[in-house]
């Protein structure tokens, strides 16, 4: 069972691996309409597996991060995503960088 789950923790990380975010520390979405909801909010203890929650969904395009209550967001629609971000010190945003997902997804 050890074995098992080590080997799908590499495949996580090699999922990682083939992802290029841009990570933005201090920023989050400025949610005033519909179309920057995030679609999932869940928890998770860390950023890394905030990140691995975004990648599991192919929809995901976005996540932020609130390691204070553990909050992670996921979005699906980040269009003009720079003019709808406010500065959020205990938060960390990361916008998947189009054409980087293997699989492209």
């Amino acid at each position: 069972m050890l074995l098992l789950f080590g080997l799908f923790e590499q495949s996580l990380v090699q999922d990682i691996k083939s992802v290029t975010m841009t990570t933005m520390n201090g920023l989050e979405f400025q949610c005033a309409n519909s179309n920057c909801l995030p679609f999932v909010t869940t928890t998770a203890p860390n950023i890394l597996q905030c990140q691995i929650h975004c990648l599991r969904q192919p929809q995901c395009k976005a996540t932020t991060f609130q390691a204070t209550t553990c909050k992670c967001q996921l979005f699906n629609n980040t269009a003009d995503q720079n003019s709808n971000l406010q500065a959020n010190i205990q938060v960390t945003t990361m916008i998947v960088i189009s054409g980087t997902r293997i699989p492209l997804g």
